[in-house]
């Protein structure tokens, strides 16, 4: 959040200032203070206004991940997750089995994480093609988000624990439209429920992430767009996905 306002502030201050990331935590680390999007929300509407412009630097330092609490360790580790599923089989092996207590092994897997999305930006820095595959499972974990913020009756998510679901509903998606692997798929469900609690969805809910969907800014014309998977590093984006096959992958992620 820090990274992404800050960067927001001095991209428009007086037509734009230059600024350095500090970032202070895994989620920032891996992900928000490296690609340039510097984005705030609308109301809790994720991400609706921003722009794209790298800062000058970006400072990491780990010692700051001793400060925090191991939910917001989870957090970060989600966006790690993702990209293990976007990049290769080689980083999901080491990624999904993380030990943290492992200094030197944890910051080697940060940097890797770090390396994998750079690349990326770098190949496709406003976002026309491949840097899409960076938002798998954030179509529908940005809308579970958004909806958890503003429902009085639900606890509100961190990123990551959104995404970490949206991540499953993605991939249970991804084996019914394009055959993705269904052990590969289990895989990462057994994984993903290791490190994140199963949230509760019931069907009212549903209806209304759905309807949230229509604020996702890879939609085109009208139509939401998801980024979605044929194997470990074998994407496919701009993909129509049926209101039907979303809720037949809550009820995967349900019934898991």
């Amino acid at each position: 959040m820090v990274t992404d306002l800050g960067g927001f502030v001095a991209s428009t201050f007086k037509r734009g200032l230059q600024f350095i990331n500090i970032p202070t935590s895994l989620l920032a680390m891996v992900d928000a203070s490296v690609g340039g999007k510097n984005g705030i929300d609308l109301g809790h509407i994720k991400n609706q206004i921003g722009v794209i412009n790298l800062p000058e630097m970006v400072l990491i330092d780990t010692d700051f991940l001793n400060t925090l609490p191991a939910e917001q360790i989870a957090s970060g580790l989600a966006e790690m997750l993702k990209h293990g599923i976007i990049h290769s089989n080689n980083y999901w092996e080491r990624v999904k089995n993380i030990a943290v207590s492992n200094k030197n092994e944890f910051e080697t897997l940060i940097w890797d994480s770090i390396e994998i999305k750079k690349e990326i930006v770098a190949k496709d820095p406003l976002e026309k093609n491949l840097r899409k595959t960076l938002n798998y499972g954030h179509t529908l974990g940005h809308a579970i988000e958004s909806y958890f913020l503003k429902s009085p009756d639900k606890k509100n998510l961190l990123h990551g624990e959104a995404v970490a679901a949206g991540m499953v509903l993605a991939t249970f998606i991804s084996m019914e439209t394009y055959g993705f692997p269904k052990e590969t798929l289990f895989d990462i469900s057994k994984t993903i429920f290791k490190y994140f609690p199963k949230q509760s969805f019931d069907k009212k809910d549903i209806e209304a992430i759905i309807n949230l969907l229509v604020f996702d800014k890879k939609n085109r014309n009208g139509q939401v767009l998801f980024v979605l998977m044929k194997d470990i590093g074998n994407y496919k984006i701009d993909c129509v996905v049926s209101n039907n096959l979303i809720y037949n992958a809550f009820d995967y992620y349900k019934n898991f």
